[in-house]
Order: C-alpha cells, then structure tokens, then sequence
C-alpha cells in the first residue's frame, strides 16, 4: 500500500491533475482512511524533488528581494485558509463527493490555456498585485481534485508570464506550503517511510515530464485526463 500511495502522490503531485484528487480516490476504492494529515507526509518526498528540480529557480530567488518578497505574499493566502478551515479541508478528503466538480475545474483551467498565448513577463518583474493573485489561485489547490501546479502554473501562463518562468514560480510556491503541511503530517500521520521515498522517485519523473509539457505549450493536453478522472470519481463516488 505505501509503495503505491508513493507513487501516486509523486506522479501526480507535480502533474497538473491533483494528487490529493486521485489520493482521495484511491481511498474510497480501496475502503481506507487517508486524511489530509496522511497526504501531507507523502508531500515530504515530493518536497525533495522539487527542491531538487528547482535549484536553478532557487538560486534566482536568492538573489532577487522582489522574488522572495512575492512568495510571501503569494504563500499567506493558502496559508491563513489552510489555518482557518483545517477541519472542513480535512473533511473533503473522507469522500469522493465534490471530486466530479473540482477536477472539472481543472480540466477547464487546462484547456484555456491552449488558446493563451505566450508571454514574456518574468517573476524578477513580478508585480505583488500579481503575487497575490497566484497565490490566491493556490488557495483553491486545497481542496482535493483541484491541481496546484495546474492551477498556479495556468494562472501565471493567463498574466502572460514566460512558460519557463510560470514553472520556475510554481516549484518556488510550492516548497514552503508542502513543507508547512508535511511538519503537520509527521505528527498526526501514520504512513511509513516508505511512501516518501516512492513519492521522491516518481516524483522526479513527474517534474521533467511537467517541464516538457509548459515548455512545448502543451500543458492543456492534461485536460482530457482530468475529464476523465472526474467522470470516473462521479459514478464511483
């Protein structure tokens, strides 16, 4: 079972069609527990990854005040409601009912992106009115069905930020809420170590096949997939 709760969690935390979605999922399949406490630990080895991946986004941001000034404010959204409303959030992953809706939504955020056209703007240039604005979109990640890189990566493609830069921003946001929600998860969670590490390995694989996609333009193509898994948790759920 830990080997593959890792593997889903890597493999769809970084690709655009929700981990907590699918973790969700699986767990009702399965008829087990997994709470939102549970699925935070499996993020620690995702963590690893990214920080990983993003090393050269990392370093950027060190040297640039606007960029980490702009990951604080585009952390403090998701973080004040994650703190507010933890136990209804903890809720939702007990059932498969809203994950018809919340994937949808990220088949439909997915799909306009296709008729987005590239921009050039860059996060050492980004405004806070900006910051703020991604980092209320990460706020609807929370919920389980809602991708975070699908939803932040989109939105930062619509304020016609640089592909490479829309990822780069992405990881950088990512690492201080998974981090915050993993130190929760280790205290209340009861999965082994061996799920973070399947987490960290599938999720390497996850980030470069991620890269390709918002690279080449063609992260929409995800939509299809995120179609299917909500028509699938509907007549499951």
């Amino acid at each position: 079972m830990d080997l593959l709760l890792g593997i889903i969690q890597g493999l769809t935390e970084f690709l655009p069609v929700s981990s907590s979605g699918h973790l969700t999922l699986l767990s009702h399949l399965l008829k087990t527990d997994l709470n939102a406490y549970q699925t935070a630990v499996l993020h620690l080895g995702t963590l690893v990854s990214v920080v990983l991946f993003a090393f050269d986004g990392i370093r950027r941001s060190l040297r640039s005040w606007r960029i980490i000034l702009n990951l604080i404010v585009s952390t403090i959204p998701a973080g004040v409601f994650g703190v507010l409303f933890e136990k209804q959030i903890d809720q939702l992953f007990s059932s498969p009912r809203f994950l018809p809706l919340f994937f949808s939504v990220t088949a439909l955020i997915l799909m306009f992106t296709r008729y987005s056209s590239s921009g050039e703007k860059r996060m050492e240039n980004m405004s806070f009115l900006d910051a703020l604005l991604v980092g209320i979109a990460q706020l609807f990640a929370l919920f389980p069905g809602i991708s975070r890189s699908g939803i932040t990566v989109s939105s930062l493609l619509f304020m016609k930020y640089r592909g490479e830069d829309a990822l780069q921003y992405s990881f950088l946001m990512s690492i201080p809420v998974v981090l915050g929600a993993g130190i929760l998860g280790l205290e209340e969670g009861n999965i082994t170590i061996l799920a973070p590490i399947f987490a960290f390995l599938s999720g390497l694989f996850a980030l470069y096949v991620l890269s390709r996609s918002v690279r080449s333009g063609k992260i929409w193509q995800f939509s299809y997939y995120c179609l299917f898994v909500a028509i699938l948790s509907y007549l499951v759920g």
